[in-house]
Formats: C-alpha cells, structure tokens, sequence
C-alpha cells in the first residue's frame, strides 16, 4: 500500500509517498481503507520536531521512532477482527488513528473509531475528529461553562473553529472570537457572539473581562491575558509557552491570586468522537476545509500547514470513494482462514 513516511527530522520535504506493507487487523481491530485524511499543526510540528526538542526522548532522539504521518481520517471498513462486535465490512467510518496518511489503517474498535456522521462526504468527516476532540478535552477545566463568557484566541484554526461551534451550540456559552482579518467572517458564521480582529483590535487592553481564556494556538501568555479574565477566571493553553513555563504556572496559579492558569490536555476519546458525531447530524458542528491536496502533494500541503494561514482544516486526498459499492465480505476474510 502506499503511505507517507519520513525516517528522518527537517522540512516538508523529509516526506514522501512510499510502498509499505499493508497492515493485519488484530483480534479487536478493524482494517481501515482510507478515503481521506488531514494535514495537521502536530503533523507538521511532528516532522521538523523542532519546537520540542525535549519530546524526542519519546518519538526518537535523532530519528523518528514512529516513520509514518496522519492522525485523522474517514474511510471503509476492509476487515474485522475475530473479537470485533460492534462494526462490520462495508461500514463508513471516521476517527484517529496513527499513520493516517495512508491507503490503509488499523484501530482498534475500542478506540476513537465510529460510524461517519450521515450526509458528510469522506472529506468533510476526515476533518473533523481531531479538532473537536482536542477542543473538548482542553476546554475541561473550565467547566462548567454554560452561561459564562469565553474568548477563543486563534478561533480559525482546526481547534479554535471547534471550539467556537461546541462553545456556542453544545455548552452554551458567550463566545468572543479572535482572529485574522480574512476570518472573521468565516468564524462569525460558525456561532461567536462577537469576533475581533486580532490586527485592528487588543483585546487585552479592552476593558473587557472573561471567565474563560482559551488560546487555541498558544501563541499568547498567561501573563498579557490576566487583567483580561474575571476574578476566579481561567486561561487555557494549548501550548507549554516559553521554556515550558505554563505547567508551573498551572501549580503556582492552583495556590496565589484568584485566577489560574493551566495547560489544556488534549486526549482522543471515543464517547467524545460519538457526541461530535450526534452534534454534527443535529446541524450543531460542520467542519471546516481550508483546502484539499491528493497524497502525493503532501509535501505542498504540509508547506501551506506550516505557514500558520490556514482556516479549519487541511484535507489530503487518499482514495477516490465509490458510491454503492461495498468489498465483498467474504473476499475481505480469505486471508484469516487458515491454510
């Protein structure tokens, strides 16, 4: 099958499409064939591995322990494992996976895999699970937030469109927007009470005061955003900030003054990729496509990531999907009987 794979650290251009060996589904997995995935911000960041230096103790100290690229994706399931209960041959599908880049991909059932949201095409799926995923789980420490007033900084981004939409449709909060010129519009559709222009309005010398302060591009600091948020208020980063200094202010913050800081943990759950799924059939959360490269213009497409422009999300092309066909279920198991 052909994947994108890089076997070692540097520029977009480390990546390429290569023949690799197809992948077996275990007893609680599926085979996956992949329609369509994403470029993301952590693939890109996960290339170059530059930002975090600190983090190839875990992915690889000169070279990446893990070569293939992809978190996310929609697709058809291929095969089943004999432990698998709840998805068939035939079923569309969306989730994380590791390695999605590729023709194929295994996860487990358990795992955040689910049925593809009906009237989403392949593309608009694959776009979707890992920003809202993220968006839910970094937004937990601020619960509840139903009624109260939260500033989404970085609002056109995968994450910070996520948020904004389960913000405004699913906890019920007062969201303000901010972002560039170019998408303010484009965030104002997806339900913010106010969006503002982060070049022709600060709104850290406003007046205005939150109770929550979620930087879903970390670019900011808990420093400049303080006298922004309201006694007992919140702020959310996405990012460890300069020399890693947010999980430390994240403890001094629990003990001194009356607003905190914390680091926003972003996990993939499978019950939060099923919420997302019931909010996207009730019309409360569309994902958002900037553009959509094929996957051998990964090296283009992770370029544009890079350069921090993009709106929503980034979709790469893995297979053309064919309308009313489905694999044949019992092709799809001859290589499990034994010879």
């Amino acid at each position: 099958m052909r994947a994108v794979v890089h076997d070692r650290y540097g520029p977009p251009e480390v990546l390429r499409v290569d023949e690799i060996e197809r992948p077996l589904p275990s007893d609680d997995e599926v085979l996956v064939r992949v329609h369509a995935s994403t470029v993301t911000r952590g693939d890109a960041l996960g290339v170059r591995s530059e930002e975090y230096r600190f983090t190839r103790v875990f992915t690889g100290i000169r070279r990446p322990r893990r070569t293939r690229t992809g978190t996310e994706l929609a697709g058809v399931v291929e095969r089943v494992g004999a432990a698998v209960t709840e998805l068939r041959v035939g079923d569309e599908v969306f989730g994380v996976a590791t390695g999605a880049n590729a023709e194929y991909v295994t996860e487990r059932e358990s795992g955040a895999i689910a049925p593809k949201p009906a009237g989403l095409t392949f593309d608009e799926a694959a776009a979707v699970p890992d920003g809202s995923l993220l968006a839910l789980t970094c937004l937990r420490p601020g619960l509840p937030l139903r009624g109260k007033s939260v500033l989404v900084y970085g609002a056109a981004g995968s994450v910070g469109t996520a948020a904004v939409q389960l913000l405004a449709h699913h906890f019920e909060a007062d969201v303000t927007a901010v972002c560039d010129t170019k998408d303010v519009e484009v965030v104002r559709a997806l339900g913010a009470s106010d969006v503002l222009d982060r070049f022709a309005e600060d709104f850290t010398t406003s007046g205005e005061t939150y109770d929550v302060i979620f930087d879903a591009v970390g670019k900011h600091s808990f420093r400049r955003c303080r006298r922004s948020l309201k006694p007992g208020g919140i702020y959310i980063s996405m990012d460890l900030g300069f020399l890693y200094h947010v999980p430390l202010l994240a403890l001094v913050t629990r003990f001194v003054g009356s607003r905190r800081a914390t680091i926003g943990i972003g996990r993939y759950r499978k019950e939060d990729l099923l919420l997302v799924k019931e909010l996207v059939e009730a019309g409360k959360y569309r994902p958002v496509i900037d553009r959509t490269y094929a996957l051998d213009e990964v090296v283009e497409a992770t370029r544009y990531v890079e350069t921090g422009q993009k709106t929503g999300n980034v979709v790469l092309r893995i297979a053309e999907a064919r309308p009313g066909t489905e694999p044949d279920p019992a092709a799809s198991h001859e290589e499990d009987v034994p010879a």
